[in-house]
């Protein structure tokens, strides 16, 4: 990264990243290009920006030399829900696209408070190592004790180790250890950097844990001005929560009550994408968890919301285990599966958690393996001797037990359901619900185009977070690079983002800036994959289920999405974003958006091929 002598104006966004190679125990600090910082904000945007110029194209991203990233950005921790940490990299589960994932909680305001504006990771480790993080002080140490432990066992372990209950832990599982390229990163039990493969990254580099404890405070360029927008903001949120809006539907439910009303309009993922709407879906979604496992919520570091809906299941062979499901971690694991057991339900979701695996992921490709032995694609033999049927959460956990340790069917499956799909064969990448290897997560497409797309057109693949709308999009460019909440994002303005945001750097944003710098950061991404090896016109497409196989069930039965109104909608999408019609930027749209330096990289790999 540009080392900058004077730093970034605007003590808020401290200009302090750590350095550390795993392979030779080296620990440095970096500071933040201006340049860089004014035009990709933080979080995601600086996360692509820093693959771009730090990693060299083509690597490995389970390699030695790739390099991972632990970013906050300027509002972590100053505004209220400022708490997402975004884990950029490059992701091994796709291996031709950007990485990223956004997890919220505590960690990320901790490293703020412990001086430092993010990490970044490089080399491998000859053994097992965590690295401990207390305020200037960078300790990197032997976790070969913890190695094989879950998720939760780890984060017990080091806050007894550092005798400090209230450190924070991001912490690896079983999962990664394996080098399951969905695995997920952990912290506080049940939040997950899930989708693409973190996890599998810090298990290539032996990395088991980073622990933080900050004590300094976080400096504001003006004080009082930050306060009173603070204050704005907070108040647009507890608004919400005491209306009869979102905010109060997440503050009370979370958002695994959704499953009902997705369900209802026929975007939920059933039977691996087969079907949209589920006749049993009271069973697991909507007031049952309410009235059967819900204790109480929690929020994210300064959020006054709380959707994380704790819970503890009271009946069944599980009794007595906490939970916190969620949508993203029940829609493909319930119904994708028809486990219409609830207690069932939201264990194997905390299992998920437990050993550091994407439960959307994990769903997604359970659905695939369940219609691959319904269909003979699968013997019971191939599958180890577990009769994979249907709504069996026993069966659905034995197979879960391989995939995490990488036994027998267990490995092909780790690799994902696009690699699996390709090694049996026999038309099953049809129903191989994925867009350039990422898996659908527990969203339906074939009756709603505008969900089609965003998988198509996603950067890192099937992405349910990409955003709906061109609108969305840039908001949610926004809102993972400040690193605020992206549920804020439907109850505050961007207005209101914005002049916080330069009451803590003083840049100067007006919401004129809004879109053009949100087409920056999306753009840098398109044209990393590019980069990679990514061709837009081949791989920004659907698996076939959704152009061909028609729902039967509910209000949109008989719906599918024609794959020439989504070539259409496609080419227009292409249009608006500034690419051409093979899905490329063009030269002028990357120089409007300040990003020449992309072109020659582009051309050569248009040159050989793409």
């Amino acid at each position: 990264m540009p080392a900058s002598g004077q730093g970034v104006r605007g003590a808020g966004y401290q200009p302090r990243f750590l350095e550390i190679d795993l392979s030779s125990r080296e620990v440095g600090e970096t500071s933040l290009d201006e340049a860089w910082a004014r035009g990709f904000i933080g979080g995601r945007g600086l996360g692509a920006r820093m693959l771009w110029d730090r990693q060299a194209p083509l690597a490995d991203p389970l390699g030695a030399a790739a390099e991972i990233y632990l970013l906050t950005g300027p509002l972590t921790g100053v505004s209220p829900g400022g708490a997402q940490l975004c884990v950029a990299f490059k992701s091994p589960e796709t291996e031709q696209t950007i990485g990223r994932s956004l997890i919220g909680a505590n960690w990320a305001a901790e490293l703020k408070a412990a001086g430092w504006d993010g990490i970044i990771l490089r080399g491998r480790s000859p053994e097992p190592v965590y690295i401990e993080v207390s305020n200037r002080r960078v300790t990197i140490r032997d976790a070969r004790h913890l190695w094989g432990r879950d998720t939760f066992e780890t984060e017990a372990a080091l806050k007894a180790e550092v005798n400090d209950p209230s450190a924070r832990v991001l912490a690896i599982g079983p999962a990664g250890e394996a080098l399951v390229r969905f695995a997920s990163v952990q912290q506080e039990l049940f939040r997950a950097a899930a989708r693409g493969g973190a996890g599998a990254v810090w298990g290539s580099k032996r990395l088991k844990a980073i622990v933080v404890r900050g004590t300094q405070a976080i400096w504001t360029s003006g004080f009082e001005a930050v306060q009173a927008a603070r204050r704005e903001i907070e108040q647009r949120l507890l608004e919400a929560r005491g209306s009869l809006r979102r905010g109060y539907y997440l503050a009370r439910w979370g958002s695994s009550m959704s499953l009902v009303p997705h369900s209802d309009v026929g975007e939920l993922d059933v039977k691996n994408y087969r079907e949209a709407h589920w006749k049993d879906i009271d069973k697991v979604g909507g007031l049952a968890y309410e009235e059967r496992v819900r204790v109480k919520s929690r929020s994210c570091f300064g959020c006054p919301i709380g959707c994380m809906q704790l819970g503890v299941i009271r009946q069944g062979p599980h009794a007595g285990k906490l939970v916190n499901p969620d949508f993203d971690s029940s829609g493909t694991i319930g119904p994708g599966l028809l486990v219409d057991d609830l207690e069932a339900m939201v264990y194997l979701s905390r299992w998920a958690d437990q050993m550091g695996v994407d439960a959307a992921s994990l769903g997604n490709v359970t659905g695939f393996a369940a219609e691959c032995y319904e269909r003979g694609l699968l013997t019971r033999g191939d599958l180890d001797g577990i009769d994979l049927r249907w709504g069996d959460p026993g069966a659905v956990l034995a197979l879960w037990q391989k995939i995490v340790r990488r036994e027998g069917i267990g490995d092909l499956l780790a690799a994902g359901v696009r690699r699996a799909a390709m090694v049996i064969g026999r038309g099953s990448l049809d129903f191989a619900m994925q867009v350039k290897g990422l898996e659908f997560a527990g969203y339906a497409p074939q009756a709603h185009p505008d969900r089609a797309l965003q998988y198509a057109v996603g950067d890192r693949g099937a992405c349910h977070h990409f955003g709906l709308t061109i609108v969305e999009q840039n908001h949610r460019a926004w809102a993972d690079s400040l690193t605020v909440c992206t549920w804020h994002r439907a109850m505050v303005k961007p207005e209101l983002y914005l002049r916080l945001l330069d009451a803590v750097t003083g840049w100067g944003y007006t919401v004129d800036d809004w879109a053009p710098v949100a087409e920056r950061i999306l753009l840098m991404a398109r044209v990393y994959n590019i980069r990679e090896g990514t061709v837009p016109a081949r791989e920004d497409v659907l698996p076939e289920r959704v152009h061909r196989d028609a729902l039967t069930g509910g209000v949109h039965a008989g719906a599918v999405y024609p794959k020439e109104r989504f070539l259409a909608d496609r080419a227009a999408w292409y249009a608006e974003r500034g690419c051409d019609e093979a899905g490329i930027p063009t030269e002028d749209r990357l120089r409007q958006r300040g990003l020449e330096f992309a072109l020659p990289a582009v051309r050569e790999a248009l040159a050989q091929g793409g």
